[in-house]
């Protein structure tokens, strides 16, 4: 069955994340008070509701409340971000994740009840700063303390060797996950398990801290 997934704000952030949790098969709703958004978002196939996220009858009606994630992605309007996540926690929504818009917000967000908190803005500025400290090629993940999940284009070095993760491992101290290669106007994926043969402008995502992941890319990575 098609995870139900609705979401309060038909925005930019809204609609793009209905656009995506479609292409994953799931079942969604956007609710939102403009007339004029609802319509222009039907019209472009998906399925949305004129309604007041702040109305207490219309979350029912519409169904947020029976959904197994609401999505409180209402943007510059903070008030009606924390009625919205108020009244579903009250309501005991499945599940509730509430975007903030900074750092005050996401406390009193917190402080709901809100099951997670995302601040979109400050995330993306994070990983921005992440690859512009290290000068990475690709994105950078926090996993856990100092360790990242990089993203890194193979250069020259590594072009028709075999990968060998616990090679690797041993000689830069981080561990191979997945590698992404072209064939012809796709791209396939694979598991680092599998040993692929690698070329260059492969893409390669290895776990290992900060200053491991950039002396692998510095010297696996493209030439510069």
């Amino acid at each position: 069955m098609a995870k139900r997934i609705f979401i309060l704000g038909g925005g930019r952030f809204g609609t793009h994340l209905a656009t995506r949790l479609c292409e994953f098969g799931c079942e969604v709703v956007i609710g939102d008070d403009n007339a004029e958004r609802v319509k222009d978002l039907a019209a472009e196939g998906f399925h949305a509701v004129e309604m007041d996220a702040n109305d207490e009858t219309g979350l029912k009606e519409a169904g947020a409340l029976d959904a197994d994630v609401t999505v409180v992605a209402i943007g510059e309007n903070m008030q009606a971000s924390i009625l919205a996540t108020l009244m579903l926690k009250q309501h005991q929504a499945k599940r509730v994740i509430s975007r903030a818009l900074n750092a005050k917000h996401a406390q009193v967000l917190d402080r709901l009840g809100a099951d997670e908190i995302i601040l979109p803005v400050r995330d993306m500025a994070y990983r921005l700063a992440e690859r512009i400290r290290d000068d990475a090629g690709g994105e950078r993940y926090t996993v856990a303390g100092e360790y990242h999940l990089g993203e890194i284009v193979l250069g020259p070095k590594l072009d028709g060797l075999t990968l060998d993760p616990a090679g690797l491992h041993d000689e830069y101290a981080v561990n191979a996950v997945l590698v992404k290669q072209a064939k012809g106007t796709k791209a396939v994926v694979r598991e680092a398990a599998e040993r692929p043969s690698l070329r260059g402008g492969d893409v390669i995502w290895v776990i290992g801290t900060r200053e491991k992941l950039n002396a692998f890319e510095r010297d696996c990575g493209p030439v510069r």
